[in-house]
């Protein structure tokens, strides 16, 4: 901000100034409009002032009027209201002679508008404490009242006087003496209602003038505010359209062609600094103008050497194309033949994962047979103990029958001893001999069938144990198998992909030399149309040179 002061500050003025008109010109854009905005500005506080001021005032005159005036005047009223509540009792009094029962109604009427009337009274001393006139006025009127209501409480309720007071004897000097009493309190009372009267009128007629004075002084400070805003506007107005027409002039010289045409400037501000660019734009474009003229010959020349020269480049870029297309054949025909070798592993990795699948089936297979080999050998060998316990049992039997053969025996020798009596039990002994030894052939039979079964089963648990020792070689066996197959898995996919990048490798080369054949051909198409662009831009430097041709330097 300071550089740009220092800028405006060394502004050369070309025209003759007074001092006045000097000074606002050499403020900046902003200060000009600020100077306008303050001026409004002040008019704008000097006609808020003046009106809280007067609003002030007169918000005092209206408070003081509602306060010490129309507050009063209900107190006043009040007092009234007291004095006809009293007069009211007073009639209700006198007319105790035809109904009794108004006395005590009157008395205490009486009494009610007493304490209404000094009540109010005393209300209205207070309010009216900054008015001596009014304070004067309500202690004449207490004053006064107090006397009627002592002379009142004499001649109608026969009270005795005070010590050393005493009343007139006549009725009509009684009377005059009420009279003169009651009329001395209305006229205090009056009195003191005038008074307020023409203190809130005073106080009224003092608010009028200060709003009328406040009204003159905020029309007479809105038009001059308004009229010297105004000329400070169309002033700076002024000062700004004249710089920014020379401006206007110079720049409609310039665009006609006319490097000759100044801007004046008028003053050390934004505007003139803008004056001031725009001659040194006009400078800057005289120079343009010059180095474009001596520019567009070296111009012309240059795009006559560059014609060769494209040419020379066209014929070297066809033979690239040449060489590219041979080449980008013999790239297709490799890659073709990665491509089919490619594919040839593919089937093979399909191949060898077909017979990995196989070898992990066998080997699933072979596990299995190796679990039902040992349910069976678990259940051969409890087939085993079965007939071991089998045999135990027909030991038992024979023994058994052996026992019962001799108790057989031992019968039919007890049944020869008892001779006749005893036949039928020998014959009894008999058949239980004979049963007996037919149990014991049985279970010998069963013995010899027992141990066959046992030798069996001996027999095929061995033979069931080489069988699970068979399929568990077969199973490691597979597994070697298994192992290898995913190895060689391995290794061919790990082929296939090699294959595949060299294939792609291979593509990708094709497409280059493509790429590359494409390019040349792109570059002799491209200097084919450089050279009509070297012949455009031949035309075009003669055209500069005509257009360059018409600004005045």
């Amino acid at each position: 901000m300071a550089q740009m002061s220092t800028d405006l500050s060394a502004i050369n003025v070309t025209i003759e100034r007074n001092r006045l008109t000097g000074w606002l010109s050499d403020r900046r854009f902003g200060t000009k409009i600020l100077v306008s905005t303050a001026v409004l500005t002040l008019v704008a506080i000097g006609i808020g002032v003046v009106s809280l001021t007067r609003m002030s005032e007169l918000d005092s005159n209206f408070e003081e009027l509602k306060s010490a005036h129309l507050e009063s005047m209900a107190e006043l009223v009040v007092v009234r209201q007291g004095v006809g509540e009293m007069y009211r009792g007073l009639s209700l009094y006198a007319w105790q002679t035809t109904d009794p029962s108004l006395g005590p109604r009157g008395r205490q009427a009486i009494k009610d508008g007493d304490a209404m009337v000094l009540g109010a009274a005393e209300s209205y001393r207070t309010r009216a404490a900054g008015s001596p006139a009014r304070v004067e006025q309500i202690t004449t009127f207490t004053t006064t009242y107090t006397r009627y209501v002592q002379l009142r409480n004499l001649l109608v309720f026969q009270e005795q006087p005070p010590a050393g007071a005493s009343l007139p004897t006549g009725a009509a000097e009684q009377s005059k003496l009420w009279n003169d009493s009651e009329a001395a309190m209305n006229a205090t009372l009056a009195a003191l209602q005038q008074l307020e009267m023409d203190e809130a009128t005073a106080k009224t007629t003092a608010a009028r003038d200060s709003y009328h004075q406040a009204r003159l002084i905020l029309i007479v400070c809105l038009v001059v505010g308004l009229l010297l805003a105004l000329a400070v506007s169309v002033r700076v107005n002024r000062l700004m359209a004249a710089q920014l027409r020379t401006v206007s002039d110079a720049l409609d010289s310039m665009a006609n062609g006319d490097l000759t045409r100044r801007a004046e400037v008028r003053a050390r501000d934004e505007l003139g600094a803008m004056a001031v660019a725009v001659n040194r734009a006009a400078d800057g474009i005289r120079t343009t103008v010059h180095t474009l003229s001596s520019g567009a010959q070296t111009l012309g020349q240059s795009a006559g050497q560059l014609t060769q020269i494209t040419a020379r480049i066209a014929g070297s870029a066809r033979d690239t194309a040449d060489q590219a297309n041979l080449v980008s054949g013999d790239a297709g025909t490799v890659s073709n033949n990665v491509q089919t070798v490619a594919a040839g592993s593919e089937e093979m990795s399909a191949s060898i994962r077909e017979i990995a699948q196989n070898a992990n089936d066998v080997s699933a297979v072979a596990t299995e047979a190796v679990a039902v080999a040992d349910s069976a050998n678990q259940t051969v060998a409890k087939l085993g103990e079965s007939s071991t316990e089998i045999g135990n049992v027909v030991k038992v039997i024979t023994s058994i029958a052996e026992q019962t053969n001799l108790l057989a025996l031992n019968a039919t020798i007890e049944a020869a001893r008892a001779g006749e009596s005893g036949k039928g039990f020998a014959v009894v002994a008999s058949e239980v001999k004979d049963l007996a030894q037919e149990t014991a052939r049985a279970t010998e039979d069963i013995s010899r069938r027992v141990e066959t079964i046992q030798s069996d089963t001996t027999n095929a648990v061995q033979a069931i144990q080489k069988i699970s020792q068979i399929i568990a070689r077969i199973n490691d066996y597979q597994l070697t198998i298994a192992s290898a197959v995913e190895e060689q898995t391995a290794t061919t996919n790990e082929m296939s992909r090699n294959i595949s990048d060299a294939a792609s490798g291979a593509g990708n080369i094709a497409r280059v030399i493509g790429g590359v054949a494409d390019a040349a051909q792109t570059t002799t198409t491209i200097l084919g149309d450089a050279d009509h662009t070297v012949t455009e831009l031949s035309r075009l430097a003669g055209e500069l040179q005509e257009a360059v041709s018409r600004f005045r330097t």
